[in-house]
């Protein structure tokens, strides 16, 4: 086998690697989508009240907050990290917004609470950067703490008397769309296009995939973990602001279950738990239909304690269906490889360990 040869049988082994992860994620996505369909059908069948524009836009708003926080998410699990903080920096932001907002310009309070939320998420990137910990453990440790800091600061009472400017922000309609859902469809297409098109996409998913192999080829570990980090903090933290200033107050309850939500839509979405692979597609139609399924069921009058059951057992079979697609992949490479090493003119051919190569030498 010439080089020629050899180097069309690599870049077709290539493409096919990228048809089979395109085909599975449009699946995925037409799954997705339809079972957001039938079941909205369904509902409004048993209540006609389901479909309506005003449902429909608290159910855009309930979901644009996860969605936001999923989009950070998503690109840090892609890269081979997790934080299981977010929902504790959900809270953090919300409440230092809100009360900052009454002391200093409402404006700069919204910044304050956003940043905070990047620091707390840079934080744990330069934790797992530099003591390299398992992001699990560090992020189940922020959890804790970040979570006991917002009952100390609020002494475990509501964040109230917000002044009215500072709900401009969550409460401003654009085009018949509250602005957190539009802010959740601009963050999510920006980052689909980077992610897809970008040189840093590209290193998101090399690290993701292989990170001693991105290291080696001299990507930055550290500035991938920490801006991966920053940023799904960033997008938390700017989740629980557009909280605050929609509902005009904080809890220090805010965000309790929230990373289970979010983590959930992610890997629902198609996001590799392993890292290396997602789309924000599928995350956006995951963060969708979770949304839908919990409206449908306080629709239909059933428990709301059913939505937990759904999202936990949603999460559990995905980790299941990306954990049998993985082995699925792997084991359609391994067969791949051996029959590249047994082929005519192959490694195996050149050591003489093929029958063409045993009759020669006979």
């Amino acid at each position: 086998m010439n080089d020629t040869e050899k180097k069309k049988n690599l870049d077709s082994s290539k493409r096919s690697s990228s048809s089979y992860h395109f085909s599975e994620t449009v699946v995925r996505n037409i799954i997705l989508l339809t079972i957001i369909i039938v079941f909205s059908i369904y509902v409004q069948i048993q209540n006609d009240n389901f479909l309506t524009l005003n449902s429909i836009g608290v159910i855009g708003l309930n979901i644009s907050f996860i969605g936001i926080a999923a989009i950070g998410t998503a690109l840090l699990m892609i890269g081979g990290q997790i934080d299981l903080s977010i929902g504790s920096i959900f809270a953090f932001a919300a409440v230092i917004s809100g009360l900052m907002a009454s002391l200093i310009d409402p404006q700069l309070a919204i910044v304050v609470g956003v940043l905070s939320g990047g620091m707390i998420g840079l934080i744990n990137g330069l934790i797992v950067w530099r003591i390299s910990i398992s992001p699990i453990i560090v992020t189940l440790g922020a959890l804790t703490f970040v979570r006991g800091l917002v009952l100390i600061i609020t002494d475990d009472k509501s964040v109230t008397g917000i002044p009215e400017n500072f709900t401009i922000l969550g409460r401003t309609v654009v085009l018949g769309l509250p602005l957190p859902v539009i802010i959740f469809l601009v963050i999510g297409v920006l980052a689909g296009l980077i992610l897809s098109f970008t040189r840093v996409g590209l290193r998101i998913r090399a690290f993701g995939d292989n990170k001693a192999g991105a290291e080696l080829s001299g990507l930055s570990g550290r500035n991938l973990t920490l801006g991966l980090f920053f940023f799904s903090g960033l997008v938390s933290g700017l989740a629980g602001v557009l909280a605050t200033s929609r509902l005009g107050g904080a809890s220090p309850n805010f965000g309790i279950g929230f990373e289970l939500e979010v983590i959930t839509a992610v890997v629902l979405g198609g996001v590799a738990i392993t890292g290396g692979e997602g789309r924000i597609t599928g995350v956006a139609l995951s963060v969708v239909l979770l949304g839908v399924v919990k409206s449908g069921i306080t629709a239909l009058g059933l428990d709301p304690n059913i939505g937990r059951l759904i999202v936990g057992g949603a999460l559990i079979g995905a980790v299941a269906l990306n954990q049998l697609g993985v082995e699925r992949h792997n084991r359609s490479r391994r067969k791949q490889a051996m029959a590249e090493f047994a082929a005519d003119g192959g490694v195996a051919d050149r050591l003489g360990l093929t029958k063409s190569a045993n009759r020669d030498g006979d």
